[in-house]
């Protein structure tokens, strides 16, 4: 069985290969093909089936009515596409989907996804705790969005991620400028500002909050 086909599957994904030989659960599905700088998708594009991307990077963005295209993430295989939009009542792709790289998905019909989830316990439980991560994802975007400085936007994601005051940003600076919408240089400049006021110390994607009442001011 394809590793692809299972990863939703809580029961199924982490089993050995000659575990899953054994395993004969199977999913009808096409694949498809892109080529790098192809568009997959455009926002507005109904969302038919489970788009499983399984080999390759792709970009989204969310392109504005005046034409301004705003990066919202880079997404490597294999991961699936606008999969929380897929029974939604206004099922359609919220953004525009690139291949970054040349690209290979497996596309699942939507009677087959529902008659996956009818089947497999396990299936259904991946596939709804895979989309309740998104919508909290989602979320903080939103929140980092909302925050109106860059020292803002710092300062909530890495209350977010602080556990006994350290914590590891996930995201490298470019990376980071990406998530946040912010020019990587203005970025680099903050975080060396709250370093020199001794907010938080910084080496690499490690850290650690050394002034915590600032880091909340700071917030808002």
């Amino acid at each position: 069985m394809d590793r692809n086909l299972l990863f939703f599957c809580s029961f199924c994904r982490h089993k050995s290969a000659e575990d899953l030989s054994k395993i004969t659960c199977s999913i009808e599905h096409s694949v498809r093909t892109y080529k790098k700088g192809e568009h997959i998708a455009y926002q507005g594009d109904k969302v038919s089936f489970l788009y499983m991307l399984m080999e390759g990077t792709v970009k989204t963005e969310i392109v504005s009515e005046t034409g301004m295209a705003l990066s919202v993430e880079l997404v490597n295989a294999p991961h699936p596409l606008a999969s929380a939009f897929l029974f939604a009542d206004d099922n359609h792709f919220p953004v525009d989907v690139i291949a970054v790289t040349d690209c290979e998905l497996m596309l699942i019909a939507k009677n087959e996804v529902e008659s996956q989830i009818c089947k497999c316990f396990g299936f259904m439980r991946g596939f709804l705790a895979y989309n309740a991560d998104q919508v909290q994802t989602l979320s903080e975007r939103l929140k980092i969005f909302s925050q109106r400085s860059i020292k803002a936007k710092i300062a909530y994601y890495i209350l977010r991620r602080s556990k006994n005051s350290n914590f590891e940003l996930e995201r490298n600076v470019s990376e980071l400028a990406e998530y946040f919408g912010v020019e990587r240089p203005s970025l680099s400049r903050a975080f060396s500002e709250m370093a020199r006021d001794n907010i938080i110390e910084l080496s690499g994607k490690k850290g650690k909050i050394l002034d915590m009442k600032a880091m909340h001011e700071i917030q808002g």
